[in-house]
């Protein structure tokens, strides 16, 4: 399992969510519904969060930016390479797999 932020992700994070701020971190977690699914019937979401409030189950850093998933949330990224990126087009993040 692996999630990889594109460098105009990782500028657009910073620049929409304000980040790095303090002791804050980038979450991503499932939810129900949406329309990329890497398991059927669940999508990916993000979230700011602090850090102490997080059950940090995977951890990455990208240029100062602190991205993480909760334990909790393991069972839907496992198995997969989480690429994401931003979509120029409309400004929105886009998730793919590799």
């Amino acid at each position: 399992m692996e999630i990889e932020l594109s460098n105009n992700a990782v500028s657009w994070f910073k620049e929409e969510l304000e980040l790095p701020e303090g002791d804050k971190v980038l979450q991503f977690f499932v939810r129900y519904g949406g329309e990329f699914q890497l398991k059927q019937g669940f999508s990916p979401a993000f979230s700011v969060d602090k850090k102490e409030d997080v059950e940090i189950g995977y951890e990455n850093h990208y240029d100062g930016l602190d991205v993480v998933i909760a334990e909790k949330d393991l069972w839907y990224f496992e198995d997969h390479n989480l690429f994401i990126d931003v979509n120029d087009g409309i400004d929105e993040i886009s998730y793919a797999t590799k």
